[in-house]
């Protein structure tokens, strides 16, 4: 008997870890929507303005209610999602876990070593990659205080959990990645 609830998978990670150029590959090769809290966010940011890092915390907040709802409304309508956030050990729980009790969810936690979290962050920055409503500059100092307690650590779910080395390439590699995405894969 298969399960018909549609697929959920979530792709988490500290900022700079590699998540969001690994969900894109997830959706794309699973043929499934994806939602990410930044496209969210930085719609917001262009239409109403975050001078400081107060003001982008309260539209990363509200960013994360819009991406739950949107969620929802697609799990309802039985469509699957790959969703990827900054998703907070702790404190995201409570909301996914709702979706996650209705789906087929599977966890892809994306990691590196905390000095190239923060390397890789800091250069982003510095580049100017993202959207500078973000203030990725003035947000270094928390990255560092979040890795160091563990806010990035992968959620406490009881689902299916896949922990992604992401420091030079993909380990496990991308094959057994979207095995595990697709279902195939195992309980950590």
């Amino acid at each position: 008997m298969s399960d018909a609830r549609p697929v959920l998978v979530l792709v988490s990670g500290a900022p700079g870890s590699g998540k969001s150029t690994l969900a894109a590959r997830l959706a794309t090769d699973l043929r499934l929507p994806l939602l990410t809290k930044d496209a969210i966010k930085e719609a917001l940011l262009d239409a109403v303005a975050a001078p400081d890092r107060s003001r982008s915390r309260e539209l990363g907040a509200a960013s994360f209610a819009v991406l739950y709802a949107v969620v929802g409304r697609l799990l309802d309508a039985g469509v699957g999602v790959v969703v990827e956030g900054n998703f907070r050990r702790g404190r995201s729980e409570g909301e996914l876990q709702p979706l996650a009790a209705r789906t087929r969810t599977r966890l892809v936690h994306c990691e590196t070593r905390p000095e190239a979290t923060i390397r890789h962050y800091a250069e982003r920055a510095a580049r100017g990659e993202r959207h500078p409503g973000h203030h990725d500059g003035a947000a270094l100092a928390d990255l560092r205080r979040d890795l160091d307690a563990g806010i990035y650590a992968p959620l406490e779910l009881g689902i299916p959990t896949l922990r992604v080395d992401t420091t030079a390439g993909y380990t496990p590699d991308l094959e057994a990645i979207l095995a595990f995405a697709a279902g195939a894969g195992r309980l950590e």
